[in-house]
């Protein structure tokens, strides 16, 4: 016990000082006392002695009448830590109460002015560093002081935590603007994994580089390759890419949907750690401006309810930690493990199994599903004030943006959970069930307790079905066509494959446009186009149906629109997206026609006719896809030709070519006019394999030997065939001239 004793005399000794209007001193900034919760109690008021403590431990300054002798030397560095050990030694000798240290939640912060904007250029570049440095010190103070009080009962603290968090978010901003303007500073360390800490590369190679527009990305260049090289393997296959984005993607996303949290995501691990605890602060409502105004609050610490930036930033938090631990690529945990780079700033997470995560997340479901109701009605009113609106949409964008955020984090929480791993084991089945109890109590309240479940997944569906109207991002709609993936039984069967199959189809036909009236664009959202589509076509009754009503109505819509224009029937399809519309369809044509059985001579007439007419549609869709590299000749376009033309007609050859040598008697007229559509394509996919080599393209004529081939097999194996039907003379081989494109 000597050890806590010692800490309780320390800490106030080495960090906390008396409330002064002036603090003595030559230091680099002048010292302001900042974010005082108590102003109320002026008697025996304290303050933590940050910029005093920063100036002497980075810059060897040290205030007036404070000798070496007298004060010993105390590093900024050891503040977080050292009131986790005062925290938790406190907590345990009373109880789990802090009221012995509450003072530390509502004391002020010795920092400076932190108004920065226009400011930091005239900065010296010391200057600036010291001013990130005073920053990562003083958000790492608030995140330890959430994490102490976060648990506490009393009404009075709950307000001042969440006071804490808006003061996280503000100096959060702050802190980016700064960094924007240093590059190549170095924070200093939060956690003290050393073995850890070794391995991570320096901060030129993972931090933040600074762009002609102030925002950072990360440049690591193996991981970005890596990401990179399999987004491409995925897209070429034409597959639906995993479930799971990877941190790049995610980090991209949120860029993108204008989420300020995402430039300080490479700067993680200079963060302290936010224990699970934090996030029972869920359970506060949401207050958005519109709230406050209505209401007439003056300050919103007079409300214990989150505000939208603080929701932003702790479900941002949860998300990151349920990617680390549930995501499939998530290990289980060994003893005495060896830290590696991706567990830092997951230290005390991961001392804790999937499972006993999973559990917490799932108490946190009731606010978590009030959270997103709460999302769904603040869109469903925006939709509804800008209906028939001709003009820019009447829309707080700041808030909107925020709110947006907000909701996709939500989502991708969900969907953390409910595609967790875990939950196919049978341990664990009482877990997902009071999971999705907590979702169909939402539409059946009191009545779900008896339910079976798959009774409890057919209402949980249900209710995650009634968001589809409120997404405010195609990212948004993408996620949550993944959440009821996760969440249907497999296979999925039924009316949940018809009502996924609508809900992708519909997610399509929207036009998706931002709050300043721009449509969606960019890699992220043709990665989630790519995904959705495969939903479509892989959920649809009649996927060559659907195929050719995407090829027939909406790129000839497309072709008859304006150069920015889009298709009136599904606004996704620009000429931007064309080449992912056009990749998905050629590569789910040519699986779905390896679906079509094989020809047999036992076949009935029946089932040859039904064979005949499967095969007719799939050939049809097939020449009309190919002839519209006649309007949309682009290099990713013939690059996809060449690959799945290849692998369409060596289908045709294996599966078709024995149907007809048995049907050739019977429905002659059939396999003639199925054979002459299916020559007009190999004509153009033969103009294709001249046009590459007359250009030279490396890219595209590594397809050309292959395909040449396999044109060369079908022309032999019709001969084979009429030899096998006796119809000799009704072949005959020309020469096909070199013609372009057109």
């Amino acid at each position: 016990d000597e050890f806590g004793k010692t800490l309780v005399e320390d800490f106030p000794s080495d960090f906390v000082v008396d409330l002064n209007p002036t603090v003595d001193g030559s230091f680099l900034f002048p010292v302001k006392s900042l974010y005082n919760l108590d102003e109320d109690e002026s008697q025996g008021a304290i303050a933590i002695n940050l910029l005093p403590l920063v100036s002497q431990s980075e810059l060897g300054r040290v205030a007036d009448g404070m000798s070496n002798q007298s004060k010993r030397v105390v590093s900024p560095i050891c503040l977080s830590p050292c009131f986790r050990l005062l925290r938790l030694y406190t907590g345990e000798q009373n109880s789990g109460s802090l009221e012995e240290i509450d003072a530390l939640l509502g004391c002020p912060l010795y920092l400076t002015d932190l108004e920065v904007e226009g400011k930091l250029d005239s900065l010296s570049k010391q200057e600036r560093e010291f001013l990130c440095s005073l920053l990562f010190y003083a958000l790492n103070w608030f995140r330890e002081v959430v994490n102490a009080f976060c648990q506490q009962q009393d009404a009075e603290m709950k307000g001042k935590v969440l006071t804490r968090l808006q003061n996280i978010t503000e100096l959060q901003t702050v802190l980016g603007k700064c960094l924007a303007a240093t590059p190549g500073y170095v924070p200093p360390p939060a956690t003290f994994d050393f073995e850890a800490l070794e391995a991570v590369p320096s901060i030129n190679a993972v931090g933040p580089v600074r762009k002609r527009n102030g925002r950072k990305k990360k440049t690591d260049g193996s991981k970005a390759g890596s990401a990179d090289r399999s987004q491409v393997d995925d897209s070429s296959e034409g597959n639906q890419p995993d479930t799971e984005l990877s941190e790049l993607e995610k980090t991209a996303t949120e860029r993108e949907a204008g989420n300020p949290l995402a430039q300080l995501q490479s700067y993680r691990l200079y963060f302290r750690e936010l224990d699970l605890e934090v996030f029972t602060v869920l359970h506060c409502g949401l207050l958005t401006k519109s709230v406050l105004d209505a209401e007439l609050h003056t300050e919103a610490r007079e409300v214990v309810q989150l505000g939208p930036a603080e929701l932003c930033f702790l479900l941002d938090d949860l998300c990151w930690k349920l990617e680390h631990v549930l995501t499939p690529g998530s290990t289980r945990r060994v003893p005495f493990p060896k830290a590696s780079y991706k567990d830092i700033g997951f230290s005390h997470l991961c001392q804790r199994s999937p499972k006993e995560v999973a559990m917490c997340v799932v108490k946190l479901l009731k606010p978590l599903c009030n959270h997103m109701e709460n999302m769904h009605n603040y869109f469903q009113v925006i939709v509804m004030q800008n209906r028939g609106v001709e003009d820019e949409p009447r829309v707080n964008t700041q808030e909107h943006q925020l709110m947006s955020s907000c909701y996709h984090q939500l989502l991708l929480t969900f969907r953390s959970l409910f595609a967790w791993n875990g939950f196919s084991q049978h341990e664990n089945t009482d877990l997902l069930r009071s999971a999705l109890q907590v979702l169909a109590d939402r539409l059946k309240p009191g009545e779900t307790e008896f339910l079976l479940l798959e009774e409890l997944i057919s209402e949980s569906f249900h209710y995650l079905l009634n968001f589809q109207q409120s997404v405010p991002s195609f990212h948004c709609a993408f996620i949550l066509t993944q959440l009821l993936i996760a969440i249907a039984e497999k296979p999925m069967a039924g009316w949940k494959k018809e009502k996924m199959a609508s809900l992708a189809k519909q997610f399509l036909c929207q036009s998706w446009v931002k709050p300043g009236g721009d449509r969606e664009k960019g890699s992220q959202f043709n990665s989630a186009l790519h995904s959705l589509l495969c939903v479509y076509l892989e959920h649809t009754d009649n996927i060559l149906k659907a195929i050719e009503e995407i090829s027939s109505v909406g790129v000839p819509e497309l072709i008859n629109s304006a150069k920015d224009g889009c298709s009136s029937t599904y606004p996704t399809l620009s000429r931007q997206t064309f080449p992912v519309f056009f990749r998905v369809m050629m590569a789910q044509l040519e699986s779905s026609v390896k679906s079509i059985p094989a020809g047999k001579p036992s076949d009935s007439n029946e089932v040859q006719l039904e064979k005949l007419l499967r095969w007719n549609i799939a050939v049809r869709n097939f020449h009309i896809l190919i002839n519209l590299v006649k309007v949309f000749d682009s290099r990713p376009v013939l690059s996809i030709c060449l690959k799945y033309g290849r692998l369409f007609v060596e289908a045709f050859l294996k599966l078709a070519m024995p149907l007809l040598d048995y049907s050739f008697k019977r429905h002659r007229d059939d396999v003639q006019s199925l054979l002459k559509t299916l020559q007009l394509s190999t004509r153009q996919l033969h103009h294709m394999c001249g046009h590459s080599k007359i250009h030279q393209d490396i890219g595209l004529t590594n397809h050309v030997p292959l395909l040449k081939k396999s044109l060369e097999q079908f022309v032999y194996r019709v001969k084979a065939m009429l030899a096998f039907n006796h119809c000799q003379e009704a072949f005959w081989v020309g020469i096909l001239k070199n013609r372009d494109l057109q």
